[in-house]
């Protein structure tokens, strides 16, 4: 990949798009947030295919993410907890639900890459339809 380096914003073509990154919400996304939002990308597409071959229909889903920053060690991101909304026809015990969310944080690329640095957390929560 290739980047411009602007005065106040990095900016990349992507397959996707242009995607503008800065300190400055007004420049571009935050690099926090793009980095949440990898792990949300990656972790919350893993749970549908879970779930889709456990044969169950997901209606809806949506992934919440709660983070910890500290600045007094230039705010690194220390704790994420995901909270997965899951909303289905199905049902899942609380143990079939920890299971997966295991898989996931086993299993997602984007997690493994940096669980060892940070406290990540994943949990599934059935919401009704």
């Amino acid at each position: 990949m290739k980047y411009t380096i602007n005065k106040d914003s990095v900016t990349t073509d992507t397959t996707f798009g242009n995607l503008s990154v800065s300190t400055n919400e007004e420049e571009g996304y935050r690099p926090f947030q793009l980095f949440i939002a990898s792990l949300a990308g990656c972790s919350g597409t893993l749970l549908r295919t879970i779930l889709t071959k456990k044969r169950m229909d997901v209606a809806h889903m949506e992934l919440e993410a709660d983070y910890v920053r500290n600045p007094d060690r230039a705010n690194r991101i220390e704790e994420i907890h995901f909270t997965a909304l899951v909303k289905t026809g199905n049902t899942l015990t609380e143990k079939q639900a920890e299971r997966i969310s295991q898989l996931v944080l086993t299993n997602c690329g984007m997690i493994q890459s940096v669980i060892s640095s940070i406290e990540i957390t994943f949990k599934i929560q059935m919401v009704d339809e």
